[in-house]
């Protein structure tokens, strides 16, 4: 039934989007985390005892498909993405402007596909607070970036740390929600690299690495990598926001649509992170509509 277990820390894994990965702790007290992995092995988890937790690591519809499973559980998440629970205009919103006819295709997207019902938080989760969970010890790490409520969770003992959203991936990070930070994103990852661990479990791709501090340098890596090309392509003359989009640099030229999403959407919101980063080191400048690079 499960991908991966060390005491009581099981693991199982999901498909593509709208999916994703889902840990479970099984002990005397049992939670799940991001219930959005497999329907069947999450209701026979709770056909096997109540569950006491639902954590969700963040407010992005792939992490909360299967949340109706789970009605009585106490439902825990950070304080920041909490609106985004509670009602899916606010979670909507946080994906940038858009009009009433791309709305009304993620309304339902999110309503029929990734089962969003609202649901309020009862108990907020934070930095540094730790849960006692039977013999096992979870600590909350926060890491803001992805969004500004994204969690992490550690497990001292089994050395096990669970990074959510910061997948691993080679695609790369994601940070192109309204609000999405880039320098966060960077300092979460330069934190998770301070843990000791044995193992990575993520929340999408491959799911369970070693615990080598090197995945994360190789993912935080992407970052520069994208910010080199953009840079390379600015060195070719100045560009709009949208020239820079059409490059690709992330997704490709022709990105297509997963779901409800336009990856060129996504392209978007990532490149004018950037461009915004290199503003403030001084080396792009905008002139009207136009990026320049100026060093």
């Amino acid at each position: 039934m499960f991908d991966f277990t060390r005491g009581a820390v099981k693991f199982i894994k999901g498909g593509r989007y709208p999916f994703c990965h889902s840990v479970l702790i099984d002990d005397r007290v049992k939670a799940v985390i991001d219930a959005a992995s497999d329907q069947h092995k999450l209701q026979a988890f709770k056909d096997h005892g109540p569950v006491d937790y639902l954590i969700t690591s963040h407010a992005h519809e792939d992490h909360l498909v299967f949340n109706f499973l789970f009605p009585a559980s106490t439902f825990c998440a950070h304080a920041h993405d909490a609106p985004h629970f509670e009602n899916l205009n606010s979670l909507i919103d946080c994906y940038g402007d858009m009009g009433l006819e791309e709305m009304e295709k993620w309304r339902n997207f999110f309503l029929e596909e990734c089962h969003y019902q609202p649901r309020r938080v009862d108990l907020y989760l934070d930095d540094g607070q730790v849960m006692e969970l039977g013999d096992t010890r979870m600590e909350i790490i926060h890491t803001p970036g992805h969004t500004r409520g994204h969690l992490c969770f550690y497990f001292p003992k089994e050395k096990i740390l669970f990074t959510g959203d910061l997948d691993l991936t080679r695609i790369g990070p994601y940070y192109a929600d309204r609000n999405s930070n880039l320098e966060e994103t960077i300092q979460s990852l330069e934190r998770l690299k301070t843990y000791d661990v044995e193992t990575f479990l993520t929340a999408h791709g491959k799911g369970i690495y070693d615990g080598n501090p090197a995945y994360i340098d190789r993912y935080l890596n992407i970052i520069f990598l994208r910010e080199e090309k953009l840079i390379n392509l600015l060195k070719r003359g100045p560009k709009t926001l949208e020239q820079v989009v059409e490059e690709g640099i992330i997704y490709g030229q022709y990105p297509g649509v997963l779901g409800a999403w336009d990856l060129a959407l996504s392209e978007r919101g990532m490149m004018i992170k950037h461009l915004d980063r290199l503003n403030k080191m001084s080396r792009v400048r905008q002139e009207g509509d136009l990026f320049i690079l100026t060093q």
